[in-house]
Order: structure tokens, then C-alpha cells, then sequence
């Protein structure tokens, strides 16, 4: 029976269209004359504060004080870089806050708490003045006037928002991470915090820095007195204990199993084009040599067994799937692995090694370009947080832009953890991986995993996990070979789901002959995720992925879907036709749609830290010569929590995904789909001539039910034809 597969060629359809002017007058809360009333004397506040602090705490001469944004210039265009440009200040970084402000635009924001963006302002004591000086001038420019309006308030620097978790940190010396507002060219700063730390006997690991964006992460070892004598220093960032490091948790007790041990496959890996980057404990054994190759490091070739087993199960699962107790057998390998051993007994604890030596391991390896695909089943055990980027975050979220990198990442194990503690742990609040929790069955009635940390994760990438996969409970262990055992062990953790998943788009990859990138499977497997109306997103993202990625490509009869991928052009938006039915039909249907990016990211601006986004506009009967647009890809179909949103803040995600019905009666004629991508950086505006080309993939499906649909849809669109698959592969479902 010939199968219905993917539909390509969807990019075909599309059409690049200039765009107009959009938006409208803007509404300011605030006259000249009531930010003068407000912020004079907290401007002389700051430079009093400038001025007694000590001169060596000062790199440059200069200090940092804060300048809230009323919550209606949170949008990039309304970044206030001309008076801080004209009064000789400079912004280092922004983070979000929530105020309540003394006016408001709308009605309907009166006596809320809003979103809004709190920027951190450098400079010497005399551009503070020059500040002052042009908030009062009546000879000021319009222009400058117009962003002083802008402004709710300004504040100190307060250093106690700089100190963070200390309450963790053990007792006596320990480890800090250190983060500046220091970037490529400010290594002045870094070493002047260096000389300042040493005054307090705070003692700085500068050859182990790690410089992102505008910001330096540094290790330092302090009792906690000495390192809090250091927080007056005026451009750190934050201050917190340096985590340990996940990646056995739970610390449940293997199960060795009954099931009688399959024989290995005799084949190769289905694709030999290409290999996939594993980071853990290691191996130690060769009964995976012909599909893994190991590295370990002089730091890391002596070791301990239960890192060693932690590795050999996520290897396995990555090439063999898990193993079914009732039919046990090993899948043929996707893909070959290069497997490295990243960990040694001490990382992360607070010996002679430390995270970053971890990650700088990984940066390395990730940067060469050598890899599209990889899997992370450690890092930092902490909670992200609102307002700061952690280094490992910052530092893999560029990497994988750069190269085009599908990356999975375990989002922790500590989801019984009351309120934030049980948040979602670093990296997988980056927003170009993929987040992966644990589901805790392989059937029908599925949930979230209770150990399984929960989102949500920042704006942007606030949809985070952004899906789950079965990782095992106490009800359903997850069986899986342990090479080091020789066995069939039943584990449990998202260390486990995280390869799973990968596996399950890797195993798109190596099937199709038609290439598609890693944006492209992404989005496809966020497409195809299933849904509960039971579980809050914020518990299991946009659903539980599948493990089988013959489902991402295989079509029912009555299901259309369309993959497309290709570029978003600058100063431009994309023209995507919706592949539609032209003929009559008096049914229900459904229209299911999932766009993804990667985009460079800013950490230092943590409330605007994706520097590209997309704004979609659906046009329902636009083959009627209607151009009004509906509601698809609105606010709400992003944000489903409680927590409180920022206005228009899922223009900036990188991942926008939505299943909608409609009535039988509902008329639709050949609808398209108008996606804007807009950029930023910095916080700026960023024009559309300058900005850059930004690389895309979308998948669409169109179901009614009772319909032979997928030929109807082929039958009305000759260009889009199915994805070819490699001729050689056969593979069950």
C-alpha cells in the first residue's frame, strides 16, 4: 500500500511582498513636565551614590543605575538610545520587572501589575549631570523630550539585587559565579574587578572566564563576608553560589530487570552521512564501538560507576530507543554517536573544578561545526530565573544559531520541588534547543512525570518544556541497556527522555531522502506532538513528542500536511498560501500550523533577549480579495498560565504553534498565511535594510474528517510532492 507521505515543496508557494507603514500614534501617559516632577531628585540621588562610591570600585569612573521603562515603551522601537547617546551614557543590559505605573495608556490596564523593561545605565558622574541637565532644558530637541516621557523612573542601583541564593552557599569558602557587565572589548573591567575581589581576599579564576554578548561569567572563591564586600563594585551583574551539577537525579535505585537480553544489531547505523554529539559520563566499555566512538579528556579519564552508567544508558537510548518488556529488542541505530566524556567525580562540586570547565568542554566541541545534532542529559541543578540568562544558556543558545544545531536538553529533575524550585533548569530555557520533560507512561493514559521540572521559561521562550517524551515513573520504569551491567536496567528521569527525542528526529533525518534541516525537524516534531487538555502548558509544553518518526512523515487520508522552509527576507514579509480544498464540503475542520526560527540572542538584555521574531497575520478568505486578518497566532495561544504576561510578547519567540477548528459553516477561500520577521539588537530597533536574512520552517495541516484530503490537496497543488525516502531503509512502525 502506497504510504501518504510529508508533502514538500511548500516554500514553492510562497511569495516575498513589501510592506507598509503599520501601527498607529502612540499614547504617552506622561508630559515633560511629569517625569521632570519625578525623576529630578532621584537623579540626584544617583550621583550622590556615584560620588561616595570608592574610586577603585569604579572602573572608568563609571557606575550603574537603573531606568525603568513605563510598560508601554517595552516594545524595541520605543528604546530610549538617543538621550542616553547625547548625555554620554551607555546601556549595558535591561532584565524584566513588574510595576504598577502612576498612569496608564489603556483603560483597562488601570491599578495592574505590567510588564516592562528595567535597563542598566553606565556612565561617570558628569554624564549623569548632562542627563539631568537635558530632562530640564526647554531647548531640549523634541525628539530627546519625546524619550524622557518614556521614562517611569530611575533608580540606584541597589546592591542587594546583585546577591543572589546566598542562603544555598555553604558554610565558609566556596565557589561564586561572578557576572559582569563586561564585554569583547572591556577587559579592563574584568580585570579591575579582578584587583578589587583581591582586596577582599575574594579569589578570582580570570584565565577561566567566559565572555557572551555584553556580559564576562567569572568562578571566584570567598568566604560568603569577603564576597559580599565586593558587591559595591559597579558593574557586576550578579552574584550567586555556583550550583552543582545535575545529571543522576532522581537518585532512585536501578532496577535490573528480568527481561532477557536481545542480541545487538549486526548492521550499521541507517545514515553514515554525519554523527551525533553526546555529553556525559562516558562509556568505559566497546560493546557500542560500532556506533559510538568516546573521547575523554586528561580531567576526566578517571571516573566513578555510576557516571560511567548515567552515559551507557543515554548513549543506548539514543541508538537503540528504549526496550519494550514484553517483546524486548534493539532498534537499528539512526545515526553513529561521538560520545564525550564531559565529567569527572568532581565537576561541579566545589573542588578544583567547576561548571565552567564542564561547559567550556562542550562550547568547543558544539563550535567546531562538525555536529547538527546533540544532547545535553546535564547541567547546572537551578531554577532559571525571570530577569538574569545563566552562562550555559547564553553561551549554547549562540552556538547552535551559529551552526544550525537541533539541541535537547533534560529540563531537570526537581519538578516536586515547591514553587520555582521545581522550574525548568539551565540550558533548556535556551530558545534555539529543544526543552524535553518526561511523560510517566509510554500508552494512552499519560501525564507529566511528578519529578519532571515545570515551566514556564522567560519571555521569550516562554513555552517551555517545549514537549515531553516518556522518561519513566515508579508505576512504568523506562527499560533501557546499560552496557556496563550487561543488562536491561528500568531507570527513570529526563535524562532519559531528552535522547529519546532526539532520537525520534534524527531518525526523520536519516529516513528522508529529501533533506531537511534541523529547523524544519524541530518544527515537526513540535507539530505532531499530542496534546492534553488535562496537563497545563507549563507542565508539558505543546504536548508529549512520539517516538516513532515514521508519525512526523507519514499523512492519514484525511490530513494534508505541508512542510516548508527556506528565509525570511528583510524589509519584507512572506506570502504562505494555506493548501485549501477549492471544492465543496460540508464538514468540520481542523487547521493546524507550527513556525519555527533560531536567532542570535543578547543575554545581557535578558527581557529582550532574542534579537529576531515573526508576526503572522492569517487571512482567512483571502481568495475572496478579503484581506482582513483573524486571530491565529495570537498572545493566547501562546500563554496559558497564570503568571503575567508581557503585551506583544510573542512576536519574539522562536517557536509559534496552534491546532484550531472551525464550524462547517465557517467559509475559508484559499487563506495564506503573512509572516513579518522584524529584528533587534540590543534592545534596538534594528532597520529592515540592515537587518539579516532569517532562516525558517514551517509545517501546516489541514484535516476533515471523512475526506480523502491528502489527494484532494495533491490532486489541487501538482508542485507539492511527497518527501522521498531512502530506498534502502525499511522500518516498521
Amino acid at each position: 500500500m502506497e504510504r501518504n507521505l510529508l508533502l514538500g515543496n511548500g516554500d514553492i508557494l510562497t511569495s516575498k511582498e513589501e510592506f507598509g507603514k503599520v501601527g498607529g500614534d502612540k499614547n504617552y501617559p506622561y508630559t515633560i513636565s511629569d517625569v521632570r516632577s519625578k525623576i529630578n531628585s532621584q537623579i540626584d540621588n544617583v550621583v550622590e551614590s556615584f560620588s561616595a562610591l570608592d574610586r577603585v570600585a569604579k572602573p572608568r569612573g563609571e557606575s550603574v543605575f537603573n531606568l525603568t521603562l513605563h510598560p508601554a515603551f517595552l516594545g524595541k522601537s520605543y528604546y530610549p538610545e538617543n538621550i542616553l547617546r547625547v548625555s554620554g551614557l551607555r546601556d549595558v543590559g535591561s532584565r524584566q520587572i513588574t510595576i504598577t505605573p502612576r498612569k496608564v495608556t489603556r483603560k483597562t490596564d488601570e491599578n495592574k501589575e505590567l510588564v516592562t523593561a528595567q535597563l542598566f545605565v553606565s556612565g561617570k558622574e558628569d554624564a549623569v549631570k548632562k542627563f539631568k541637565e537635558l530632562l530640564n532644558s526647554n531647548a531640549t530637541a523634541k525628539y530627546l523630550q519625546k524619550e524622557f516621557t518614556e521614562i517611569e523612573d530611575v533608580q540606584n542601583f541597589n546592591i542587594l539585587d546583585r546577591e543572589r541564593n546566598f542562603n544555598l552557599a555553604p558554610k565558609g569558602e566556596a565557589k561564586y559565579e561572578v557576572v559582569l557587565h563586561a564585554g569583547n572589548d572591556d577587559d579592563d573591567i574584568v580585570k579591575a574587578y579582578v584587583s578589587y575581589a583581591a582586596l577582599h581576599n575574594v579569589i578570582v579564576d580570570y584565565k577561566n572566564k567566559i565572555q557572551v554578548g555584553g556580559l564576562t561569567f567569572l568562578s571566584a572563591k570567598a568566604t560568603q563576608e569577603n564576597i559580599r564586600n565586593t558587591l559595591d563594585f559597579a558593574l557586576i551583574r550578579v552574584v550567586r553560589p555556583m550550583p552543582i551539577l545535575r545529571c543522576t537525579q532522581p537518585n532512585i535505585v536501578r532496577q535490573m530487570s528480568n527481561i532477557e537480553l536481545p542480541s545487538l544489531p549486526i548492521e550499521g547505523a541507517y545514515s553514515q552521512s554525519g554523527k551525533v554529539a553526546i555529553f556525559d559520563g562516558g562509556l568505559g566499555t566497546t560493546d557500542l564501538n560500532n556506533w559510538v566512538t568516546e573521547y575523554a579528556y586528561p580531567d576526566t579519564q578517571e571516573t566513578v560507576g555510576y557516571l560511567l552508567q548515567h552515559g551507557n544508558e543515554v548513549t543506548s537510548t539514543f541508538l537503540f530507543g528504549r526496550v519494550d518488556k514484553d517483546n524486548p529488542e534493539f532498534n537499528r541505530p539512526f545515526m553513529n554517536v561521538d560520545h564525550y566524556r564531559v565529567l569527572s567525580p568532581e565537576s561541579g562540586s566545589n573542588g578544583d573544578w567547576d561548571l565552567f570547565d564542564v561547559l567550556k568542554k562542550i562550547q568547543h566541541v558544539l563550535d567546531t561545526g562538525d555536529y547538527k545534532f546533540a544532547n545535553l542529559s546535564l547541567g547546572p541543578r537551578l531554577p532559571i530565573g525571570d530577569d538574569e540568562v545563566h552562562v550555559w544558556t547564553a553561551v549554547l543558545d549562540q552556538i547552535c544559531v551559529k551552526h544550525g544545531i537541533l539541541l535537547t536538553v533534560a529540563v531537570g529533575n526537581d519538578g516536586e520541588e515547591d514553587g520555582d524550585a521545581g522550574r525548568i533548569q539551565p540550558p533548556s530555557d535556551m530558545v534555539n534547543a529543544l526543552a524535553v520533560g518526561a511523560a510517566d507512561r509510554s500508552g494512552k493514559k499519560w501525564a507529566r512525570a511528578p519529578y519532571s521540572c515545570i515551566g514556564p521559561g522567560r519571555s521569550p521562550g516562554f513555552v517551555k518544556p517545549d514537549g515531553i517524551i516518556f522518561g519513566g515513573s515508579d508505576d512504568e520504569p523506562f527499560y533501557t541497556y546499560n552496557p556496563l551491567l550487561g543488562a536491561i536496567v528500568g531507570v527513570q528521569g529526563t535524562s532519559y527522555a531528552s535522547p529519546l527525542a532526539l532520537r525520534t528526529a534524527v531518525g526523520v533525518a536519516a529516513l528522508s531522502g529529501t533533506p531537511l534541516n534541523t529547523i524544519a525537524l524541530k518544527a515537526l516534531l513540535v507539530h505532531h506532538a499530542e496534546a492534553s487538555r488535562k496537563d497545563p502548558r507549563e507542565h508539558i509544553g505543546w504536548g508529549r513528542f512520539t517516538e516513532d518518526p515514521n508519525e512526523l512523515i507519514d499523512c492519514k487520508d484525511d490530513t494534508a500536511t505541508v512542510i516548508y522552509y527556506g528565509s525570511l527576507a528583510k524589509g519584507k514579509y512572506l506570502r504562505a498560501p494555506i493548501p485549501f480544498p477549492n471544492v465543496p464540503f460540508h464538514e468540520s475542520f481542523e487547521l493546524s500550523a507550527t513556525l519555527c526560527i533560531q536567532t542570535p540572542v543578547d543575554p545581557e538584555h535578558s527581557v529582550n533577549y532574542t534579537r529576531a521574531g515573526m508576526q503572522v497575520s492569517f487571512r482567512p478568505r483571502f481568495g475572496l480579495d478579503d484581506t482582513e486578518t483573524d486571530d491565529f497566532f495570537g498572545q493566547k495561544s501562546q500563554y496559558k498560565t497564570e503568571r503575567e504576561c508581557r503585551n506583544e510578547g510573542h512576536k519574539w519567540e522562536t517557536t509559534l504553534h496552534r491546532g484550531k477548528k472551525f464550524n462547517a459553516d465557517t467559509l475559508l477561500s484559499d487563506p495564506v498565511f503573512d509572516i513579518r520577521y522584524h529584528a533587534r539588537d540590543s534592545s534596538r530597533h534594528v532597520a529592515g535594510k540592515s537587518a539579516p536574512d532569517m532562516q525558517y520552517a514551517m509545517v501546516i495541516s489541514v484535516k476533515v474528517k471523512g475526506l480523502d484530503m491528502y489527494n484532494i490537496i495533491r490532486q489541487r497543488y501538482k508542485i507539492l510532492n511527497p518527501i522521498q525516502l531512502r530506498t534502502q531503509i525499511s522500518i516498521e512502525s
